[in-house]
């Protein structure tokens, strides 16, 4: 067989069935490919790569040209084939041709959407996708937070909606959509990753400024995440685009199924670490502040203004360990970092904590336990539990009952330095008992710590006043 090779069939006689003709010409064709590509003859077993290409294009080339039924001839040559190869071969090692301006964008596509293209699943997840992140490269840099009074995030205390605001809408969205991948993964439930890329990266799409309008005003968010799909062709060709409405719909309520509790609970974690990166952007907690300045807390915000009311106590048995807390908080008394510090002694026998480290160990402790509601708190849910939490170790005698009023979890308290200096800050004060001894605790303090004389809370000052 020199220059090329030829693979024959001759179909005369007119009863030979048409299917099984069909069959005998595509193995023809790729036998015919493979031994081109090989150079080699059939006996031949030495190692090769072997292009392929799919029979079914094998089958569009012998339907266009007439063959297969009954009526003519049927021939196959290589020539004839090898552009279908040629053809099969670029497409495939053509690059992709979506260009992001934003590099984060650019690699999150890399990793998790191109993929989708060369998948089992039909391309259209990869079309749904690549243009979701085109909006969010064009308008993306947008907040990711919302302020109609009518949605979720405006019941937010005013500075975690303010913090929250610090993190962009691309950011957040390519946050929770590598979030939903990660809880996948590591669940073994990889098979819905592309459903989970698209309603992860539409779920607060509608908060970009081109896309505002009626439904936004109203603070449903999520109902204009579905409008902005539905314009999307590739969306509509979707078996399961109902499930994925739902899934957005019902990101902020409560879910119904794997897909949506997944992109729940990675919306959740994503808005957690968001919110603790912007506090640790925030300017120290001890620094000294102007006689008008308020410490700068999201738990405590106004708290002293507020007239106390009874705590709307939460049963909190079935995952809170309060002995565990207690060994947890121990390691951050009198520690450092800068001259940042979370929790500091006092050698009249109190220890004050941020109680910021009392709702971290909480949202671990019922994560163990698997209680994700509480892991996914707002700021007002989670005064409740830490209210919660405080009245529990009163029962156990470790809050400093003097120096904390009955209804709160906190006081803000007015540390005196040597120099004269004083500053404001909101604590949780204990009896050092439960962590050991005071004295060691003193010998541990440095820096700024060591500066300390005398520590007040606010209702204290008053009542001298």
């Amino acid at each position: 067989m020199t220059g090329g090779i030829t693979g024959m069939i001759d179909m005369t006689d007119m009863q030979v069935n048409t299917a099984l003709g069909a069959g005998i010409c595509f193995l023809a064709g790729i036998i015919g490919l493979m031994l081109w590509r090989s150079g080699k003859k059939p006996k031949n077993t030495g190692k090769q790569e072997i292009e392929k290409i799919p029979i079914e294009r094998i089958a569009e080339w012998w339907i266009k040209n007439g063959a297969g039924h009954g009526m003519a001839p049927c021939e196959f040559h290589i020539e004839k084939l090898a552009p279908l190869w040629r053809e099969e071969k670029a497409a495939q090692d053509v690059s992709e041709d979506h260009e992001f301006q934003n590099a984060r964008i650019q690699e999150f596509y890399k990793l998790h959407i191109q993929r989708l293209r060369h998948a089992s699943q039909p391309s259209q997840h990869h079309a749904i996708c690549s243009e979701l992140l085109s909006l969010l490269d064009k308008e993306g840099d947008c907040s990711s937070v919302v302020n109609v009074s009518r949605d979720v995030e405006a019941s937010w205390n005013s500075t975690t909606y303010t913090l929250l605001g610090q993190t962009n809408l691309m950011d957040h969205s390519l946050n929770v959509a590598e979030e939903a991948v990660r809880l996948l993964e590591e669940s073994d439930a990889g098979y819905i990753v592309p459903d989970a890329l698209i309603v992860a990266l539409a779920h607060d799409i509608g908060k970009l400024p081109s896309i505002k309008g009626y439904l936004y005003s109203l603070g449903e968010h999520p109902l204009t995440a579905g409008r902005v799909l539905s314009e999307i062709d590739a969306f509509g060709q979707l078996a399961k685009k109902d499930e994925l409405l739902r899934a957005i719909k019902h990101h902020h309520k409560k879910p119904d199924n794997l897909l949506g509790k997944t992109l729940k609970r990675a919306d959740q974690i994503a808005r957690q670490k968001e919110l603790e990166q912007a506090q640790e952007r925030l300017p120290p907690l001890e620094a000294p502040m102007k006689s008008s300045e308020k410490p700068m807390d999201f738990l405590a915000e106004e708290v002293e203004e507020k007239k106390a009311e009874a705590p709307k106590l939460l049963n909190i048995s079935a995952w809170f360990d309060a002995k565990a807390m207690l060994e947890q908080m121990r390691p951050q008394i009198n520690h450092l970092a800068g001259r940042r510090f979370a929790a500091f002694s006092m050698a009249n026998g109190y220890v004050y904590f941020h109680p910021k480290i009392i709702e971290e160990i909480a949202r671990k402790q019922a994560e163990q336990a698997g209680v994700l509601d509480v892991v996914s708190m707002e700021a007002e849910e989670m005064r409740q539990v830490l209210l919660s939490i405080v009245h529990q170790l009163r029962q156990d005698d470790v809050i400093a009952e003097g120096l904390l009023q009955k209804n709160y979890f906190g006081a803000f308290f007015t540390i005196t330095m040597k120099s004269g200096v004083t500053m404001k800050g909101y604590y949780t004060p204990f009896h050092a008992e439960p962590f050991g001894s005071i004295a060691t605790m003193e010998k541990s303090k440095t820096g700024i710590l060591l500066d300390f004389v005398t520590v007040e809370s606010l209702h204290e000052l008053s009542e001298k006043n």
